[in-house]
């Protein structure tokens, strides 16, 4: 659950950022290259979505793998804490 919250959270935080900078950041300014968009209105807006999902994911993807060994070593830790009092 709080993974969910971290990708929304850093995902509204990044498009809103890539949509504010007038600077085409990387991987958003691929896309409407890639895919042969006309430069709308709306080829900035797919490219700050897309790097609100990019960066997001790797927030998430940071703090999940953070998470994850934060447990085990407190995992561990509570066993070998638990085997020395026995």
């Amino acid at each position: 659950m709080r993974g969910g919250a971290i990708f929304l959270v850093f995902f509204a935080l990044f498009t809103a950022a890539s949509f504010a900078v007038p600077v085409p950041l990387f991987p958003g300014n691929l896309i409407p290259s890639l895919f042969a968009l006309p430069l709308l209105d709306y080829a900035h807006l797919i490219s700050a979505v897309v790097n609100g999902v990019t960066y997001a994911t790797v927030v998430w993807l940071v703090f999940v793998l953070a998470t994850r060994k934060l447990d085990e070593s407190g995992v561990s830790d509570y066993k070998s804490k638990g085997a020395q009092s026995t």
